[in-house]
């Protein structure tokens, strides 16, 4: 038995976390390539749920026991992130052979005086702050900046030979597929990629599950780790002969109110959740307006659909958390703060997120729309013209910028309000920062 073997048969006795991998992980020719290649750089594009992140939290530990005084990093884009893909799994592999933590900052110290991290790299100078590091993990690196890699990572591992995976589910073709193309392709023999298919580790039956709940191209990135496409339009699976059909209202039901803060124009969409089915039912759009004009307006859709009862009838608010604090239209009050003072006497609930990924939103709309199963989970009702409109025609450049949404002028509002309700209720990507308000 060698050093390795043994160490994982000493974690193995005193942790329940180290469980042995299924079979079929052992056995698939790609994980083991993925797990024993002596390669410094990875970079590791397989679906989710396929085990690329379970197996880096295990090598880090063992890598760290391997050698002493060594220095490793967890990394994820947020602090949050990172502590929670990471931070109390890496604890439970180190058990008796971890000496010191930190549950404030994040590091573990082992027996033979190595150190791991969890780092979130929205604050880069965190991983800056330690003069020097051997290896490490980013984990969900497609939602990385791209200097992450080529000015806080790479240069860190320059003096110690360092070694780095680079791991994640793609999101589009960015900065991460640059990296596996050159590690698939260039011949550099510091890099190599690996990917593998989800269905190819877990149960067919939930494979199939999520084909149920996803559409097509985000299926296929999801868990095939495809690099898709964005480009053209960013609805492409609305049609509205099959969509755009009457949307009757549901006294049994909560009543759903997306909001978006653009002020000319300002469009809120209204709708409810018939057990998965987004029933998109009225929107309201005003030019040139401000919050109070929005929610008088919203009174009076709403005591028109529900009746004289429409204080008591719950209503849940969707949105951007941080768009609503930081677009005022007040000097002591938010967007957010104002709408809860005109519904004070209402019953309402605030779902609210703070910056929602665009493509996450647009994927978790798309996979409404219809999933990979061709199942329709959306209907628009026809007097919902800018939903209409956005459907049809908002593309993914116009989601690009605050430049390019500009341009587009009255497009892309009604889409940001329902893209805001769906990633909430039925996110593509697990969230972290949840703000219930």
């Amino acid at each position: 038995m060698d050093n390795s073997e043994l160490i994982t048969f000493k974690l193995r006795e005193s942790l329940q976390r180290w469980f042995s991998l299924p079979e079929r992980v052992l056995q698939h020719q790609t994980i083991t390539a993925y797990r024993k290649q002596p390669i410094r750089f990875k970079t590791v594009h397989a679906g989710r749920r396929s085990y690329k992140t379970e197996i880096a939290k295990r090598t880090l530990i063992t890598e760290g026991l391997l050698q002493t005084n060594q220095s490793l990093f967890f990394g994820a884009p947020t602090r949050d992130q990172a502590k929670r893909l990471a931070w109390n799994d890496l604890k439970q592999f180190a058990g008796p052979m971890m000496v010191a933590h930190s549950d404030t900052e994040l590091w573990l110290r082992l027996i033979n005086n190595s150190e791991v991290w969890v780092i979130g790299f929205d604050k880069p100078e965190r991983f800056e702050g330690k003069p020097q590091w051997h290896g490490g993990i980013l984990d969900e690196f497609a939602d990385m900046k791209p200097t992450v890699w080529t000015q806080n990572v790479l240069p860190a591992l320059t003096d110690t030979k360092g070694w780095c995976w680079l791991i994640g589910v793609p999101a589009g073709k960015n900065h991460y597929y640059e990296l596996t193309q050159y590690a698939r392709l260039s011949g550099d023999p510091e890099w190599a990629d690996y990917c593998w298919l989800s269905r190819e580790v877990i149960d067919p039956e939930e494979i199939e599950h999520f084909r149920g709940l996803y559409d097509e191209r985000t299926f296929r990135q999801e868990f095939e780790g495809t690099f898709e496409s964005y480009e053209g339009r960013a609805y492409p699976y609305y049609n509205s002969d099959v969509h755009r059909k009457i949307q009757p209202f549901d006294s049994r039901l909560a009543i759903s109110i997306a909001c978006d803060f653009n002020l000319d124009p300002c469009v809120w969409v209204l709708g409810q959740d018939k057990g998965g089915f987004i029933s998109i039912q009225d929107e309201i759009k005003q030019r040139q307006t401000d919050i109070w004009r929005m929610c008088n307006e919203l009174k009076v859709r709403l005591e028109q659909r529900i009746g004289n009862e429409c204080r008591k009838h719950l209503a849940l608010f969707y949105g951007d958390y941080e768009h609503g604090q930081s677009r005022s239209v007040s000097a002591t009050r938010s967007s957010w703060q104002i709408i809860r003072d005109e519904f004070k006497d209402w019953n309402i609930e605030f779902r609210l997120r703070g910056h929602p990924r665009i493509i996450d939103r647009v994927n978790a709309v798309n996979s409404k729309l219809r999933t990979a199963k061709g199942e329709v989970q959306l209907g628009l009702d026809p007097s919902c013209i800018e939903s209409h409109k956005d459907f049809e025609m908002v593309d993914m450049l116009m989601l690009q910028s605050a430049t390019e949404k500009a341009k587009a002028k009255d497009r892309t509002h009604a889409t940001d309000d329902i893209g805001y309700w769906i990633n909430y209720e039925y996110p593509i990507a697990p969230q972290i920062q949840t703000r219930v308000y």
